[in-house]
């Protein structure tokens, strides 16, 4: 290559880096001023990094990092802290439903639920089915009651206690930054992390006890 021709690929590509904005996709000759990056296209889309859950929990990126869980097939957003749920504005809660057969549903929303009938109180002589509050002669279900304790961990924690002692592990939700995960039971006021999961310094840990 001539040494001329060298020279302006190298003054070229020295003055797109400098400039310090990209463009990919269609009409690439135009950048709007306060973009770094563009993509523009109607036929290609941007396709996230792809990892399961676990893989998505072993991770402590930068904030703002996002990934595409296939796990929960949703989008999250990492805010420094803990990883946000994109699919859902109220990441790292829950609802209840009465099913009005003598049952809740919880649904969480990672997309998973619980169903109980453990969740209503007492039934009245008449036996009717009302809203909730206190048993009493007409029959209406009592509120479902819940415990739940934030725990900061340390690294590499994988153990926790509980709100309150269980007999049932079904009536327990384990949240690591806003994600369920699974456990196994210790005894009735301790959990254990399921094996593939382990803490980072600072994760948070919530646990949600049906009562």
């Amino acid at each position: 290559m001539p040494t001329k021709y060298f020279v302006f690929l190298l003054f070229l590509f020295w003055g797109i880096l400098s400039y310090g904005q990209v463009k990919i996709g269609d009409n690439v000759s135009t950048i709007d001023e306060a973009s770094i990056l563009e993509l523009e296209s109607t036929t290609k889309v941007l396709v996230l990094t792809r990892i399961t859950n676990t893989q998505m929990l072993s991770l402590n990126p930068l904030p703002g990092g996002m990934v595409y869980n296939t796990d929960t097939n949703c989008v999250y957003s990492y805010n420094g802290t803990n990883w946000v749920n994109l699919c859902n504005s109220s990441s790292g809660t829950f609802s209840f439903v009465d099913n009005n057969d003598g049952t809740f549903t919880i649904n969480n929303n990672d997309g998973t639920s619980y169903t109980s009938s453990d969740l209503t109180g007492p039934q009245g002589e008449k036996g009717e089915q009302g809203e909730q509050g206190p048993a009493g002669a007409d029959g209406v279900n009592s509120g479902a009651e819940l415990e739940q304790i934030v725990i900061v961990a340390y690294n590499k924690q994988t153990q926790f206690n509980t709100p309150l002692p269980f007999d049932d592990s079904r009536k327990i939700e384990v949240y690591r930054n806003g994600v369920r995960i699974d456990f196994t039971t210790i005894d009735t006021n301790t959990i254990e992390l399921e094996s593939d999961v382990t803490c980072f310094q600072n994760d948070s840990i919530r646990i949600v006890q049906i009562l």
